[in-house]
């Protein structure tokens, strides 16, 4: 992993530049909010995965191409803005989330601007259909938060269910970013449609992979507490699926524990959770699926010529489910 890490550093730092210098041409109050928000870190994924499917589809990373990636960036820093505000969150990446720091009002409108900023970004390219893409993901979404809102301790949500909702909330962005990237390379239907594959597999096992360090991570290196999700009551494939494996007396006691009248959870109900999920092979289970994932998110890219793109693309899958934060 210190190896894709590595090889993607001088892009990444490209990306961080471009990304800085967007936001340093915004009024000072977004640029503020905006600023604070990309100064906490970030893996930039999404305009890390644009300009890879790019590179590897024989377009060259020119400034105007790592503008348009930073436009996906844009889209994800204004969701997890609007996301911490409406899931009471007081930390992102180790820091005050930018609520707190600067009021919710003005954080609203911050990432309503930051969304704005990238649908103006895209619409600079002229080229409808991936204007369309933009459009449609952005709506996907908002629709996919309100899905993880009505699920909240929904204690017997099924695994079809909650892949519609990680579809929506991240793997859609991936998704649009790679097929955006590929029209823009001028690529043909079954490479588009790989890019496609590749960025929603990514991106399904990046949310799975996330959901297991709600369990499973280091706050210090989270930067984020750990069983935060559990605490707002979001049911995520660890569960699902321990739930499914356990004896049924067992099953009801994580039933009982975790659902609407159990009220709000303490630590202790929190440790017999996660006790229960390991019990149940939940966390296990739910890594191999992420693996699974990714490796398929790989093997996608082999309609594609080799090029050094193309392998990085492949480390960024195998990446997604052995990070640590």
């Amino acid at each position: 992993m210190t190896d894709i890490l590595t090889s993607l550093a001088p892009l990444a730092d490209r990306i961080n530049q471009t990304l800085a210098d967007l936001i340093a041409r915004d009024s000072a109050v977004v640029a503020r909010i905006g600023g604070y928000s990309f100064q906490g870190g970030g893996k930039r994924l999404r305009p890390l995965v644009f300009c890879l499917v790019a590179a590897a589809l024989g377009l060259e990373t020119t400034p105007a191409v790592m503008t348009t990636g930073a436009a996906f960036e844009f889209l994800h820093q204004a969701s997890l803005l609007h996301d911490d505000i409406i899931d009471l969150a007081e930390v992102r990446r180790g820091r005050a989330a930018a609520h707190l720091a600067f009021g919710v009002p003005e954080t609203v409108l911050a990432g309503d601007y930051l969304l704005a900023k990238a649908s103006r970004l895209v619409a600079e390219l002229d080229n409808p259909a991936c204007l369309r893409i933009l459009a449609r993901l952005a709506g996907t979404m908002a629709l996919g938060e309100l899905a993880q809102l009505g699920a909240r301790r929904q204690v017997d949500i099924g695994a079809a269910e909650y892949f519609r909702i990680i579809y929506r909330k991240t793997a859609v962005l991936l998704e649009g970013a790679a097929k955006c990237a590929a029209l823009l390379a001028g690529a043909g239907a079954a490479a588009i449609a790989a890019a496609g594959r590749y960025g929603r597999k990514l991106g399904l096992a990046f949310q799975i992979a996330d959901d297991l360090l709600d369990y499973q991570g280091d706050e210090a290196s989270l930067g984020k507490p750990v069983g935060h999700d559990l605490e707002e009551g979001k049911i995520t494939l660890p569960f699902i699926l321990a739930r499914e494996a356990l004896p049924p007396a067992r099953r009801e006691r994580l039933r009982r524990l975790a659902g609407p009248a159990a009220g709000p959870l303490g630590p202790e109900a929190r440790l017999e959770i996660h006790a229960l999920v390991a019990e149940g092979q939940g966390l296990a289970s739910a890594r191999r699926k992420a693996e699974d994932l990714a490796a398929r998110a790989a093997q996608a890219l082999a309609l594609w010529p080799p090029s050094p793109a193309r392998e990085q693309l492949a480390g960024l899958a195998g990446y997604v489910t052995a990070r640590s934060c």
